[in-house]
């Protein structure tokens, strides 16, 4: 079974991951922009039984662009956000891809919130463009 650790910026939360991903996808939402700090977030949904976290986090809840709660995890050091769980995604916790640093990693599926893209962003063919969530 494959393993792939994730961290935070300065190193000191770590989340580790077994098996394949449920999910890989992207997210314009707004949340998702200011939360990432660039046009979309870049996400990985894992059974939560598959994800342990380790290190010191603090956790953030808010609503998102759906109106479901989402509870954030990230370093009070660095403030890099290294998991999520969604109210809408129930048994599940999201890892930000880039916390792998693995360019190898699986490619996503699909783009949600497309109607709030930024007007340059043209994606493959192969993913699918979901105007909300």
């Amino acid at each position: 079974m494959i393993e792939r650790s994730a961290r935070c910026a300065c190193g000191g939360l770590m989340a580790a991951v077994q098996g394949e991903p449920l999910d890989v996808y992207l997210c314009s939402c707004t949340d998702c922009q200011r939360g990432t700090g660039s046009a979309f977030s870049y996400a990985a949904l894992f059974p939560e039984a598959a994800v342990s976290i380790a290190g010191e986090r603090r956790q953030y809840t808010h609503r998102g662009d759906s109106g479901r709660a989402i509870d954030s995890t990230f370093c009070p050091t660095c403030g890099t956000a290294i998991a999520f769980r969604a109210e809408g995604l129930p048994g599940t916790l999201g890892v930000p891809v880039g916390c792998f640093a693995d360019p190898g990693f699986p490619r996503p599926s699909k783009l949600f919130w497309a109607s709030r893209r930024h007007h340059w962003l043209e994606l493959p063919d192969t993913i699918a463009l979901i105007e909300t969530q």
